[in-house]
């Protein structure tokens, strides 16, 4: 969006980041798509411009319980992102990793 609140582009959910999070680190995006994908962006106002992609978390199984079977299962990343000194800690329902970011 713009400083008044019109969108300037959209993912049209191509990637979807409508459960993920996001933050800024150093001039570009990491988001998740709220399952197992985070994205680096470059944020321009003309469009997502993505730089690369991974699927760090991989397939953590089905044997979700509660409310993270009904809506997704265990592969669901909704928890916020963090980043300190080249490294992105990413979790979902079953898991936690930290990855080495640039290298």
């Amino acid at each position: 969006m713009d400083i008044e609140g019109n969108p300037r582009w959209n993912t049209k959910r191509s990637p979807g980041f409508n459960k993920g999070s996001m933050i800024l680190v150093d001039g570009l995006l990491l988001a998740t798509d709220g399952q197992k994908t985070p994205h680096l962006i470059e944020p321009k106002p003309s469009g997502l411009k993505a730089l690369a992609s991974a699927e760090p978390l991989g397939e953590a199984g089905t044997d979700s319980e509660g409310i993270a079977r009904r809506v997704g299962g265990a592969t669901q990343d909704w928890a916020p992102l963090a980043f300190s000194d080249g490294k992105l800690l990413i979790r979902d329902q079953r898991q936690k990793k930290c990855v080495v970011v640039g290298e």
